[in-house]
Formats: C-alpha cells, sequence, structure tokens
C-alpha cells in the first residue's frame, strides 16, 4: 500500500452545516457533480490492486443517483451483509461531505466569492484563520449547579464570609449562563479576531464533554461561514431603544437583538465593526 505522503495535510472538521453547503453546490452549475466524480474516483483508486488474506473492491455512490456496492472475497468470504452496506454508506456519506466542503470553497474562489478577511459587506463568504475562544452557555450554566457548588466547597467553612461569597459568585455565573442560553438556544458561540461565529450545536462532530476540550486548545481555527451582520455602534446602544420604544413601538423588535449583543460587549466577546458570522465549515489543520 502506498504511504500517505509527509507533507500531507489532514483537517480536523468539528463542524459541518451540511445543508448549506449543498445548496451552495447547487447553484454552481457543476458543483454536485464534482463532488460525485471526486469520491468515484477516490473510492476506486483506494480499494483497487488491494492485497493480503482480504480484497475489496468498492465502485461508491451516494443516494444522490449513484449506486453504492461493496464486495468482499479471500479468505473471509464475507457477503453483502446489511451491517456492511450501512458502514459503507456511513462512510461514503463522511467522505461525501468532506469532499463537498473542498469541491464548495473551490467554486467560490474560482468565482471570486471567498474572502479571507472580515473587512467584508454583509452577505460575503469568508474563510478566517485565527485564535479563538469557544463559549457553550449551557455548560456554563449546567456545571454549576447547586449539587456542584456544594461540593466544590463542601470543604470549607459554610459560615466564612469568603465561602459564601464564593457561593454568590458561581450561583452568578451560572445564571449568567442560563441567560446566555435562553438569547443564544442551542448555539455555541466561537470569537475569533473582529468576528463572532453563532454555530448551531447539532452541525459538530463533537459531544459536550468533547467540545469542553477545545476550551484548552491553542491552535488557530479555521472558519468557512457567511458575513450575516456588522456590529455598528447603533446596534450596541441598548439606551436608546429602550428610551425611545413609547414613541416608536416598532423599536420593540430591535430590543432584543440589541440587549444580546449588548451583554456579549459586554464580555468582550463582540466589539462594534466585529461581524457576525453564520459557519458553514469549521476545522483544525
Amino acid at each position: 500500500m502506498e504511504k500517505a505522503k509527509t507533507d500531507s495535510i489532514i483537517r480536523e472538521y468539528i463542524y459541518l452545516d451540511n445543508l448549506e453547503v449543498n445548496s451552495i453546490l447547487a447553484q454552481f452549475e457543476d458543483g454536485i457533480p464534482k463532488v460525485i466524480e471526486e469520491i468515484k474516483q477516490s473510492t476506486e483508486s483506494n480499494t483497487e490492486g488491494t492485497t493480503g488474506k482480504m480484497s475489496t473492491k468498492a465502485n461508491g455512490g451516494l443516494q444522490a443517483g449513484v449506486k453504492g456496492e461493496v464486495s468482499f472475497g479471500g479468505e473471509i468470504g464475507t457477503n453483502n451483509s446489511e451491517t456492511n452496506s450501512d458502514m459503507y454508506q456511513e462512510a461514503i456519506s463522511t467522505v461525501y461531505h468532506d469532499y463537498a466542503v473542498n469541491i464548495m470553497t473551490d467554486e467560490l474562489e474560482e468565482h471570486g466569492l471567498l474572502k479571507l478577511t472580515t473587512k467584508q459587506p454583509e452577505g460575503a463568504f469568508v474563510q478566517l484563520k485565527s485564535n479563538f475562544e469557544l463559549i457553550d452557555p449551557v455548560s456554563v450554566s449546567s456545571n454549576l449547579d447547586n449539587d456542584i457548588i456544594s461540593f466544590m466547597l463542601g470543604f470549607a467553612d459554610g459560615d466564612d464570609s469568603d465561602t459564601i461569597s464564593a457561593k454568590e459568585g458561581f450561583s452568578s455565573i451560572a445564571q449568567f449562563g442560563n441567560l446566555l442560553n435562553g438569547l443564544f438556544p442551542d448555539s455555541i458561540l466561537i470569537k475569533t479576531n473582529n468576528a463572532l461565529s453563532i454555530a448551531e450545536k447539532t452541525n459538530f462532530r463533537m459531544n459536550t464533554a468533547q467540545l469542553k476540550s477545545l476550551v484548552l486548545s491553542k491552535r488557530k481555527i479555521t472558519i468557512i461561514g457567511k458575513i450575516e451582520s456588522l456590529i455598528t455602534e447603533e446596534s450596541l446602544n441598548l439606551d436608546a431603544i429602550t428610551n425611545n420604544l413609547e414613541t416608536n413601538p416598532a423599536l420593540f423588535t430591535s430590543l432584543m437583538p440589541t440587549f444580546s449583543f449588548t451583554i456579549l460587549n459586554t464580555l468582550n466577546l463582540i466589539k462594534k465593526d466585529d461581524r457576525l458570522i453564520k459557519p458553514i465549515a469549521i476545522y483544525f489543520e
């Protein structure tokens, strides 16, 4: 078997919005066909010429019109069982999504639509690489419930003023986590240079415990996404809205978004001129 090149870069995809990727590819004439062709070539080249006690031949496909088939030979003599078929289709599905990101990126670059800085207008596609901070509102609140706080301070004197102050501090943090979770439900916030990405939790390829490990990571993260809006001075001015609600009730629709981003500004997670990004793919390399 040919060894992998030593200079190859392996991407670790931790987030993928498959619906958005397919939507973008569908808007390019040969977007999805390119992905399918790449997969066919990959599965054929990776399985031809395999030697040893087990030989395999696979012609990979997708549900999008390409038939998936696996056959095993040699001493194992395994039939095309349902388990093998499921495993194969799962592998092909993963390969499809990862290839799709590459093709999508190539198409956006080819058409001059992918930018490498945040200084872009709303609606622009960007590919950003920088240090990051990850905030999971649910973890902040759930990890500091009353039982955990009591356990953490269980060996301290319950009447000690420092202990009481610590309990109040932990409780405030937990309540703040609940507030963030209410403002940004089912989301993970990722702060990068001059931008904040609001990522849908279900699109992550990591569970809650694994996401916690990223808090300690010193690697640079790469985010491919779309700029949804810009943070302006007006969008952080909560007083301007509350003071004029009586004369202009239509401002009520801006109240909660402004409140949400004012909170993030207080936490130094966003500032004026930052971009709010809807991520499409997030990875390390």
